[in-house]
This record gives C-alpha cells, sequence and structure tokens, in this order.
C-alpha cells in the first residue's frame, strides 16, 4: 500500500460516510421507516462509532477493486463502484430478506440501488484520487 492508495481509501470511507449519512438518514429516512417490519430491532441512538468503523474495510474493498480495475479516473470509479455497491447490497439484502422478517419485500428490492448510487459516488472520489497525475518535479543544475 503506498501513501496515495491509503489516501483514496480515506476518501472513499468518508464519501460513504457523508453520503451514506445523506442518503439513509435523511433523503430516505421515511421510507426506511415505512419498510422496516419490527423497528425495535433499531437502536435508539445509532452507534456511530460502529457505524464509522464498518468503513474502515469498506473503503479499502472499494479501492481495492478500483485500483484492480485499472481504470483510474472519477468515472471508472463510480462505474466500479456503482457495481460493487449494488452486489454487495443485493446479496446482503436478499439473504436477510430470506431468513430474517425485519423489512419488506419492497425495502429489499429498491436498497441496493440506494447503496450503488452511495458506493458509485465514492468510488468516483477514489478514481479522481488514485488517478491524480502525479506531481512532475522539475530538475535544475
Amino acid at each position: 500500500m503506498n501513501k496515495r492508495f491509503v489516501l483514496a481509501a480515506l476518501a472513499g470511507m468518508l464519501t460513504i460516510a457523508v453520503v451514506g449519512g445523506l442518503l439513509y438518514g435523511v433523503v430516505f429516512a421515511s421510507f426506511f421507516r415505512a419498510n422496516i417490519v419490527d423497528l425495535g430491532v433499531m437502536r435508539k441512538s445509532p452507534a456511530f462509532a460502529w457505524i464509522a468503523l464498518s468503513h474502515v474495510p469498506f473503503g479499502i474493498l472499494l479501492t481495492l477493486v478500483v485500483s484492480w480495475r485499472g481504470v483510474l479516473s472519477m468515472r471508472g470509479g463510480a462505474v466500479a463502484g456503482g457495481f460493487l455497491g449494488f452486489l454487495m447490497a443485493a446479496s446482503y439484502d436478499l439473504s436477510q430478506f430470506g431468513t430474517m422478517q425485519h423489512w419488506t419485500l419492497q425495502l429489499t428490492l429498491a436498497e441496493p440501488f440506494i447503496a450503488m448510487v452511495m458506493v458509485a459516488v465514492a468510488g468516483a472520489v477514489v478514481g479522481l484520487v488514485l488517478g491524480k497525475p502525479k506531481p512532475h518535479v522539475a530538475v535544475t543544475k
């Protein structure tokens, strides 16, 4: 891991936190409340330290996927992030719907698209950081 990778992962983590907070906590908050079958499973106050900690491995994974894809640009990062977000959320949501009764089918089918947007934005930021050209150092004699 080099400095640029670490910076990209940190930028991805921060973007996931901000965009996720906006999408899940503000824009779609009423949709989630209406489609969670038992609100009793939710904490009264979210444990933000654990939520923040969850962004660490995800930011690293996103940065790995963007760099492995090899298209180090905002667009390349957004595409990689969008696919990653959708596929991970769809896999998790479908398995949860099949094993637990805590949210509706409507939420199960919609949430992967919300995650796709969140991770696409974070992927764009990661791609921007990874693709940023290295500064040229002028050599004078």
